[in-house]
């Protein structure tokens, strides 16, 4: 079996190198080794501004924020975009990302568990972020239900729940969104194909989601299955049709039985999909897995991240002050 030497940066801080949905799905092919000297580096944009620019090899980059590919850097990208680049793009957005490589398969309800769930309901509607959205419309949101009925906010966001921390754990925002009959799902960006766990949560927890984000939205998911907001002018219409379903009960049950996801098999052949274009990186010889181009103007553009990354962690007080503009 090949060895493939690769290392990963810039992920998440709950992010395990040895095990995680890159490993799991190459060990089936390839005998792993993480390696401070990869041939490879799988890369994210949650960590330091370029900091995958030490890395010399083949550059793999999983969009974990809304950042389109830069492929002047990038020999291939995993994102969020619809668009096709040769063998060098895979969408495959962060809401579709499970560590241990097993889509998302959507419990199939029958009316008796249907019920069961929405007898088990404590709140009508829940609000759960650390921050602002860039369009308000969550917060628009927000004013909007909780006009109609208390909406609960136990995060650190518009928090309203009297607790001392102001915020909320991930097991505590499960037990919240299982508790509630509607989430309100709205990512930070209005953006086509931006599409984050903001929306998958709610369905794995049997809450309808109450969605503003992604303009296509409707190519992921089953609009039966959720309260799609599709602008500002919408959030009368929005409203109307959530007091709807709070009130009628066969019709809050029949879109919970709803698969949620654009087709039944979706994310089984995404997965696949995903597969075989990681297979087709691995499978190369390092100097044959190059796409990017190394010469002239892109060694240039190369040659100035690089520097900008060494001064980033260089320069004292730089690095604070960069996360503050950041946000």
């Amino acid at each position: 079996m090949k060895t493939l030497k690769i290392d990963f940066c810039g992920f998440w801080g709950s992010f395990k190198k040895e095990k995680n949905l890159f490993v799991k799905i190459l060990s089936k092919h390839f005998n792993v080794e993480i390696s401070d000297n990869p041939d490879f580096v799988i890369c994210s944009n949650r960590g330091n501004p370029f900091e995958y620019m030490k890395y010399d090899c083949v550059r793999i980059m999983f969009m974990g924020e809304n950042m389109s590919p830069d492929f002047t850097v990038f020999d291939y990208c995993i994102g969020f975009d619809f668009l096709e680049f040769s063998d060098r793009y895979f969408r495959l957005p962060f809401g579709f990302y499970f560590d241990d490589a097993k889509p998302w398969i959507p419990e199939k309800l029958d009316i008796a568990s249907a019920k069961e769930i929405l007898e088990g309901k404590k709140y009508f509607c829940n609000f759960i972020y650390g921050h602002q959205s860039s369009h308000g419309m969550r917060e628009n949101l927000f004013e909007a239900l909780d006009s109609y009925k208390p909406v609960v906010s136990p995060g650190s966001y518009m928090n309203n729940v009297n607790n001392e921390k102001k915020r909320c754990s991930w097991q505590e925002k499960n037990e919240y969104l299982k508790a509630s009959k509607f989430t309100i799902a709205g990512d930070s960006i209005e953006y086509p194909g931006f599409v984050t766990e903001k929306i998958v949560q709610p369905f794995m927890c049997h809450s309808i989601p109450v969605y503003f984000g992604s303009t296509k939205i409707d190519e992921d998911f089953n609009t039966n299955s959720f309260v799609w907001c599709k602008s500002k002018d919408d959030i009368e219409r929005t409203l109307e049709q959530v007091k709807f379903l709070d009130t009628h009960d066969d019709a809050y049950i029949d879109m919970l039985m709803c698969n949620p996801l654009h087709s039944e098999d979706y994310l089984v052949k995404k997965y696949e999909q995903l597969e075989a274009f990681l297979l087709n990186i691995f499978s190369q010889e390092r100097d044959e897995a190059f796409r990017r181009v190394r010469y002239f103007c892109a060694q240039q553009h190369e040659k100035h991240l690089k520097e900008y990354a060494e001064r980033y962690e260089r320069v004292p007080g730089f690095i604070k002050k960069l996360r503050t503009l950041r946000g």
